[in-house]
């Protein structure tokens, strides 16, 4: 396994999943370099003149042993394999270079003294490394942009569903109909801009003590590391009841189903279950699923099986969501 790696902030882990895809889906022989590329002759060497060298940082990452150093200003990071890896010996030595108008990318060099089949498969897994720390590094960048507001598909204002086991008659009042997206909008911006306390706040009481705030915390601190920043949010359908026979308690609910884009998933939906007591109590989460698939996960699955295979599964998921419908993403109605 590739150790946490650190660049320009951006911390990364390769899962034993990531590991078996570098080495089994592609397998067509890399070019290799007549002499080292590296400045050193050996592995061996690399490593010594660096031990040796003033102001570099060394550690050790479950076997590896990693290299923080610089040059020409420039972050360079160093990784050496562990005794056991199929690679051993290799060093691979990666710059951080900043382009004409502030882009950044990796300049990779890697001096393999194993055999052609590892020493391929370890390149591999460096180069999907490094893009997925290219792709953070600019997601990284638009985190500090407040989150836009959930937009409505067309007729979700003007309609209004009701579910069949409402009180009769009853229909939500023009106040409820403003409130309940504007406490969707605050929910999700909460989730999305790190505002743990203040989503989990949010909640109803009993939702509360469903589970903790660290527990909330950590979960949704996970899910926006998977996912990166939000790029849409999107209230496909409300729909309405109050004092229904089978509810927890009476009280009005509504159900906001939900899509939504981010960078690092294209593949989300879910819904939010609103409540309030009464009248003019505020509305207050009681709900929240959430059904996504991220895009590393869909090139795993679309190079190892196929594309088909991506949709069938996220076809599976999406049926946890009501009111899904693919197209509702990036597009101006249902």
């Amino acid at each position: 396994m590739i150790p946490m790696l650190t660049v320009l902030a951006v911390s990364v882990s390769v899962t034993a999943a990531f590991s078996a895809l570098g080495e089994s889906a592609v397998t067509t022989p890399l070019p290799e370099a007549p002499n080292s590329s590296v400045g050193y002759p050996t592995v061996e060497a690399a490593l010594t003149a660096l031990r040796a060298k003033p102001g570099v940082h060394i550690q050790e990452q479950q076997g590896w042993t990693i290299v923080s150093d610089k040059e020409s200003g420039s972050p360079v990071l160093w990784s050496f394999t562990p005794a056991e890896h199929p690679a051993h010996p290799s060093a691979v030595k990666r710059r951080v270079v900043t382009e004409t108008g502030g882009l950044a990318r990796i300049e990779m060099n890697v001096l393999c003294q194993a055999d052609k089949t590892s020493c391929d498969a370890l390149v591999r897994q460096f180069q999907v490394l490094n893009d997925r720390l290219i792709e953070q590094a600019k997601n990284k960048s638009q985190e500090s942009r407040p989150a836009a507001p959930p937009s409505t598909d067309r007729g979700t204002f003007g309609e209004i569903n009701i579910t069949p086991d409402s009180a009769p008659g009853w229909l939500p009042s023009a106040d409820q109909r403003a409130q309940v997206p504007q406490v969707i909008g605050d929910f999700l911006a909460a989730l999305d801009g790190g505002q743990y306390e203040k989503a989990y706040d949010l909640q109803t009481e009993g939702q509360r003590r469903l589970e903790t705030f660290d527990a909330f915390a950590k979960r949704v601190t996970k899910f926006n590391a998977q996912a990166g920043p939000v790029k849409e949010r999107r209230i496909v359908k409300i729909t309405w009841t109050k004092d229904p026979a089978h509810a927890p308690a009476a009280g009005v609910y509504a159900a906001v189903d939900l899509v939504s884009r981010f960078a690092l998933v294209d593949r989300h939906c879910g819904y939010i279950v609103l409540y309030q007591r009464d009248a003019p109590a505020p509305f207050q989460v009681m709900r929240e699923e959430d059904n996504y698939m991220t895009n590393e996960q869909s090139r795993q699955i679309e190079q190892t099986k196929s594309r088909q295979a991506v949709d069938q599964l996220w076809t599976q998921l999406a049926r946890n969501c009501p009111n899904y419908v693919s197209s509702a993403i990036g597009s101006t109605s249902e």
